[in-house]
């Protein structure tokens, strides 16, 4: 269940099952609130970070390093440990390893005037409970 209850301010309130795409939002507008999943917004190339690991592995037999510790790289080492980020292995644009994945998002919008007329400083208390069945 989806169901929340929500505050902001001392006039701002809204209660109800905030997990449909647009989430739900008080009398005013003023407060806005989504709780469920969303895609994760993270892109990581998995194929390529792999890839770029077996190449420093290899390269680093090789490598020498400057006075402050960082290794000097010629463009063709350069470039094979950057090309496997840049695309995958048939030089198309990688795949997203999270791409099907989801994260669990709680999320409030309030307008600035809900928060700052007490003062210059924002405290913000919340808390989560889950019901057992």
């Amino acid at each position: 269940s989806q169901q929340i209850q929500c505050w902001a301010g001392s006039d701002e309130y809204l209660t109800g099952d905030a997990s449909n795409t647009q989430g739900i939002t008080s009398a005013s507008g003023k407060l806005k609130v989504f709780a469920g999943l969303r895609n994760d917004p993270f892109f990581f190339n998995l194929e390529g970070f792999n890839a770029t690991v077996e190449a420093v592995v290899a390269a680093a037999p090789g490598l020498t390093f400057d006075d402050a510790g960082c290794p000097e790289l010629n463009a063709v080492t350069a470039a094979t440990l950057v090309d496997p980020l840049q695309t995958d292995a048939e030089g198309e644009t990688p795949a997203d390893f999270f791409a099907a994945l989801n994260v669990l998002s709680l999320v409030v919008q309030v307008d600035i005037d809900v928060v700052n007329s007490g003062g210059p400083i924002l405290g913000v208390w919340a808390s989560t409970h889950r019901v057992d069945s």
